[in-house]
């Protein structure tokens, strides 16, 4: 945003004395010398820095700061004026925030004109301060959004993975059952020991074709060879659904 500011004032001598003053700086300046034309220009434009006096015919300038406090807060506003009291002036720079303030006859050249380049300083520092602090804010908003994200996601997989198991050990218990009858006790608890290894395994994630054979492996290593020649047709059937 280019260095602007808005120069308020009844007078319109004051304003060319002002506009003369601030020749030699390459700005962007604006003027008003009535209420109306202030509010219409702080609709169309923003400004980095507001010089306004106070008691004008028409308009109270602490109705402007008041104004720019609650729609422009980065805006830094000065004060020229030629009275003001003790109360206002507490008002003016405990509340309204204003930067400096200036009492008439200051000299332009010299103190205002220094003062309107410490507020555009003021004002750019202010920015950058308010755009870190967005960007910070978007950073930790979009970091809660991811962390909600990955727990859906962890919440979703645990449901679809036990929903997978539970299918999968109906489907065994349906596919065994049939063959359990021709077991015998010993024959049916090392099938058990197998079925449950294969539901931990799913319920892991990490039961693999690998896995399932290793495990057959296990299982024919404790069978005699009748046992195993029972129990192969049903692990073979489970491995087939799994």
């Amino acid at each position: 945003m280019k260095n602007n500011l808005l120069f308020v004032n009844h007078n319109r001598e004051i304003i060319r004395e002002f506009l003369n003053a601030m020749k030699e700086y390459t700005l962007d300046i604006d003027t008003a010398d009535t209420g109306d034309e202030v509010a219409a220009v702080l609709k169309k434009k923003k400004y980095k820095v507001v010089i306004t006096g106070m008691n004008m015919h028409g308009f109270d300038g602490s109705k402007i700061i008041a104004y720019l406090n609650h729609y422009c807060p980065q805006t830094v506003c000065i004060v020229y004026t030629r009275r003001l009291e003790l109360a206002h002036l507490k008002l003016l720079v405990n509340e309204r925030k204003v930067f400096r303030i200036f009492q008439k006859s200051a000299d332009f050249r010299e103190e205002i004109c220094s003062a309107v380049m410490e507020a555009f300083e003021y004002y750019d520092i202010q920015e950058k301060e308010h755009q870190e602090k967005l960007i910070l804010e978007q950073k930790i908003k979009n970091a809660k959004e991811n962390l909600k994200e990955l727990e859906h996601a962890s919440l979703t997989e645990e449901k679809e993975k036990r929903e997978l198991v539970f299918f999968l050990d109906t489907m065994r218990k349906t596919c065994a059952e049939t063959l359990k009858s021709s077991l015998t006790l010993k024959e049916r608890h090392l099938l058990s020991l197998y079925e449950t290894e294969v539901v931990n395994q799913l319920l892991k994630g990490t039961c693999s074709q690998e896995t399932l054979e290793e495990m057959s492996r296990k299982l024919y290593g404790v069978c005699d060879g009748n046992q195993w020649q029972k129990l192969q047709p049903v692990i073979e059937r489970l491995r087939l659904l799994l």
